[in-house]
């Protein structure tokens, strides 16, 4: 074989090895992004199982303090756990909206921009739902309570007022925790679907590298 056949066979084999590598890295891209769908749905279902639990709360709550107008305490009751379901509802919406808007087909750069604003959009909903549902459980268990026949705040409203007390503090420890740990709050609130989303997109900008 003459000299300039090897070098243009060489070159050949090259090109050939080259658009291999290529066509590799697209598969492999791919199927990376079939995944990080799959992944964001698992993360939806999440969503829209507390977008279900928040409408029983929201109607629950409603209902209850409208049945019992004229009577403050459980008036007060009923109005938290409507508080409550409402705000389940709206971080739900708008996790869903967020998990709408990512599109596997736009380039990395502008997925890991939509990454970004879920992930700050995940950490405020999971501070609001931390915070009031370490309150909520109060009105709730006066709620059950009642439901037995047991008006807890005319038996002993000290009680009561101890309870909310403690339930304050909680939630005031609670806040205190993400304002001094804010990675680990954040590490915590990403866990699951979404976290195994960042590290594959990770992953493909990688291999787009």
């Amino acid at each position: 074989m003459e000299l300039h056949e090897l070098e243009s066979a060489w070159k050949t084999l090259d090109a050939q090895v080259a658009q291999q590598d290529v066509e590799l890295k697209q598969l492999r891209t791919q199927n990376l992004r079939m995944r990080m769908r799959g992944k964001l749905m698992r993360a939806s279902f999440g969503q829209w199982a507390q977008l279900g639990i928040g409408l029983l709360f929201a109607l629950w709550g409603g209902s209850y303090w409208f049945d019992h107008l004229g009577t403050p305490h459980l008036v007060a009751y009923g109005l938290a756990v409507h508080a409550y379901g409402i705000a389940l509802l709206a971080t739900a919406v708008v996790m869903l909206l967020h998990l709408a808007a990512v599109d596997y087909a736009q380039p990395v750069a502008d997925v890991q921009q939509r990454l970004l604003t879920l992930r700050r959009t995940r950490i405020r909903s999971e501070r609001v739902c931390w915070i009031v549902g370490a309150v909520v459980w109060v009105p709730i268990m006066m709620i059950a309570l009642r439901t037995i026949g047991l008006d807890a705040w005319l038996a002993n409203p000290a009680w009561v007022l101890g309870n909310l007390a403690a339930a304050v503090a909680i939630a005031a420890a609670a806040a205190w925790v993400m304002w001094r740990r804010p990675a680990w709050f954040a590490k915590l609130s990403m866990d699951g679907p979404l976290a195994e989303v960042e590290r594959q997109l990770a992953d493909i900008s990688e291999l787009r590298a």
